[in-house]
């Protein structure tokens, strides 16, 4: 600009400037439009979130690397086909720390996962240098309770790294924050579409489920879940008090009144004695209690003498389920399991139904593959078979 000062400013000819000022002003109009994209991109370059536990967080909109924690916590992030997107995982996704026989449906479906980054060197364990390497532009990070914000925290401070907490828990009595946590993820992702689908799915199969029995008496036979994981496989004493195909299906749950131990899962642990006293009619082993020390409640059944005196023993009730928790609540396993103990209790209702066809079709919506030959398979054939204690 200084040139236009000097005293030869005056010998450049109207056209010439006329010719410049044309030329700037196109310039100064492409530029002017490129920054205009430009500020649109940044300002919506991130957003502002209320996580799962109240904490605001600004995160990158629509971010395309993704790291996620927690136990189980790669299972939303497959259920809004997320997969693609996840650069770690948490230390029991990884392939060096799958549980043996492995019964997951979002991991069976997506093999692809245990090839990924681990995070730390136990379950919902963060090494921040993992984290700052896979370099995602936000963690996910699963929890139960309140009492992980400071972890979160902790993290967010120390990379710089966005952390958004997101809740795990069971279906039965949190269904509300599942699904909020469902659409804040889709929110972040741009997979609102996704996670509405989910949602509408979940609640669409549950009132299939609730009007096939709404006109019936309910069963007056005693039922019992049993070998329910919780922090690890268990015998016949693990169970669940407020189990999902029991509460849709309207069954006589006689664990249903004591209270529980795990309440994100729906997790109680009872005693021999209390079994024996209950006496149920019928008994669902979850097929996850294989890999429990000793064989788990299977062999119980079968090698206890006092279990050989129940009922449910006695007459041949006693039938195999898949794992409804494993790293946490499993909802499309819980989902198909209702299918199956709805043919056992109102075989009428349910003619229509082939358990295990029900299964896969469930499994392809929701972890987007038929996973059900592989839990079977996993499960040593178990799967929704009725038990024979003599074998």
């Amino acid at each position: 600009m200084k040139l236009f000062k000097q005293k030869d400013a005056a010998k450049i000819s109207v056209s010439a400037l006329l010719i410049t000022f044309l030329c700037l002003s196109v310039c100064l109009s492409f530029s002017g439009c490129l920054g205009n994209s430009n500020n649109t991109s940044e300002s919506n370059d991130t957003i502002t979130v209320t996580d799962a536990f109240g904490r605001t967080v600004a995160v990158p909109e629509n971010p395309e690397k993704i790291a996620v924690s927690g136990s189980g916590s790669m299972r939303y992030f497959v259920y809004l086909e997320l997969v693609d997107r996840v650069v770690a995982v948490d230390y029991q996704d990884n392939s060096s720390n799958l549980m043996p026989k492995d019964k997951r449906p979002y991991a069976l479906a997506h093999p692809e996962i245990k090839e990924k980054p681990m995070l730390g060197a136990s379950k919902a364990i963060v090494d921040a240098e993992k984290l700052m390497a896979a370099n995602p532009d936000v963690l996910f990070y699963s929890a139960t309770s309140s009492n992980d914000i400071a972890a979160a925290d902790q993290i967010q401070s120390k990379t710089g790294i966005p952390v958004v907490l997101f809740f795990s828990g069971n279906y039965v009595t949190e269904k509300d924050k599942i699904d909020e946590t469902l659409l804040m993820i889709g929110e972040i992702t741009h997979t609102e579409k996704r996670a509405k689908e989910v949602i509408n799915y979940f609640e669409d199969t549950t009132a299939d489920l609730e009007n096939r029995i709404k006109d019936v008496p309910a069963s007056e036979k005693t039922v019992f879940v049993g070998g329910v994981a919780y922090n690890g496989p268990h015998g016949l004493n693990g169970t669940n008090p407020i189990y999902l195909p029991f509460e849709i299906l309207n069954a006589n749950n006689v664990a249903a009144d004591i209270p529980l131990s795990g309440p994100s899962t729906g997790y109680a642990l009872v005693s021999k004695e209390v079994i024996l006293e209950w006496d149920p009619d019928i008994i669902f082993v979850d097929v996850e209690t294989l890999t429990a020390a000793g064989g788990g409640a299977f062999a119980e059944l079968k090698n206890d003498p006092s279990y050989k005196e129940l009922s449910a023993a006695k007459s041949g009730e006693i039938y195999a389920v898949n794992p409804h928790t494993s790293m946490g609540v499993n909802h499309e396993t819980a989902l198909a399991n209702c299918y199956y103990i709805g043919k056992i209790l109102y075989p009428d209702q349910f003619k229509d139904i082939d358990p295990e066809k029900k299964a896969d079709e469930i499994y392809t919506f929701v972890v987007g593959a038929p996973v059900f030959d592989k839990i079977k398979e996993n499960g040593d054939g178990l799967s929704y078979t009725k038990v024979d204690l003599t074998k």
